[in-house]
């Protein structure tokens, strides 16, 4: 059966879109307020906050329970207002999504410190820099005791990792233009962000959703087809510029690969060791 799409819409649209899986952004939360009756929230899978600064107090008590996703857009001018945001794990969960842009680890930091969840943005074709920041921020995730939250993409990859379970990028990001669509303000349903980035050229990942674009670069026969992480990846690093150089991306796979073949074992020779107890 297929999954449902999930529609991103400007919150003035809610009634527009009622009866669909829904992802309401507003600039400012006192529009999620005024558009959303607290007794009729919808279908929303959670509601998005195009920014940081506007005060969330009307927010608090509205939705008991919906999640709240915080975007920040300068994460290095703005880590230390998300402490304004705590106030509403009183009844929500919270996210913030983080762009993957020079110094944005230390607002992962901050985020995980106040026990929000993190999505990473990935905003371009990281760079050597960016792939080392990558791997602070993964190893906070996978090794430091305190972190209790998950941190997106790597939650997820690492889940599937564990799991032997398929999980691609573009899903994980909700950037499948097959699960996820994006209304503009104007009411045009469009692919999500990282499908579009690149203008006309984003044709090849709409529609239907990304499979014949994986298709075009596994018969391209370049550093994909030959990769083993491409069914998790799906060419998502590829996009827009196909000549991009994965060999830091695949050092990010890599280090999840091991760290769930890690926890396997743990796993197996806990329970080995729980046997022999019992015996």
């Amino acid at each position: 059966m297929n999954e449902p799409v999930t529609y991103s819409i400007p919150s003035g649209m809610v009634e527009a879109y009622r009866g669909r899986s829904l992802v309401v952004r507003a600039h400012d939360p006192s529009e999620v307020v005024r558009d959303i009756p607290p007794d009729e929230p919808a279908d929303i899978s959670y509601v998005q906050l195009l920014g940081v600064g506007p005060e969330v107090d009307d927010l608090v008590h509205w939705g008991v329970g919906i999640p709240v996703d915080v975007v920040m857009r300068s994460p290095l001018s703005e880590f230390m207002q998300l402490y304004r945001y705590a106030k509403l794990l009183e009844n929500h969960p919270v996210r913030i999504t983080v762009p993957v842009v020079p110094g944005f680890g230390s607002a992962v930091k901050m985020a995980l410190a106040l026990n929000f969840a993190v999505k990473l943005e990935v905003t371009g074709q990281p760079g050597p820099d960016l792939i080392d920041e990558l791997h602070d921020v993964l190893n906070l995730y996978l090794y430091r005791p305190t972190v209790s939250q998950p941190v997106e993409f790597f939650h997820s990859l690492f889940l599937a990792f564990y799991k032997w379970e398929l999980a691609t990028l573009w899903e994980i990001q909700e950037e499948d233009p097959a699960r996820f669509r994006y209304v503009t303000d104007d009411g045009q349903e469009v692919a999500p962000r990282h499908a579009r980035r690149g203008g006309a050229a984003c044709d090849v990942v709409t529609g239907a959703g990304t499979a014949e674009y994986r298709r075009e670069l596994l018969a391209g026969g370049g550093e994909c087809a030959g990769c083993e992480y491409f069914a998790h990846c799906g060419g998502y690093f590829k996009w827009p510029e196909r000549g991009y150089d994965c060999a830091g991306v695949r050092t990010l796979f890599g280090a999840l690969s091991q760290a769930a073949g890690e926890l396997h074992g743990d796993v197996e020779a806990y329970a080995a060791t729980r046997g022999e107890a019992r015996a």
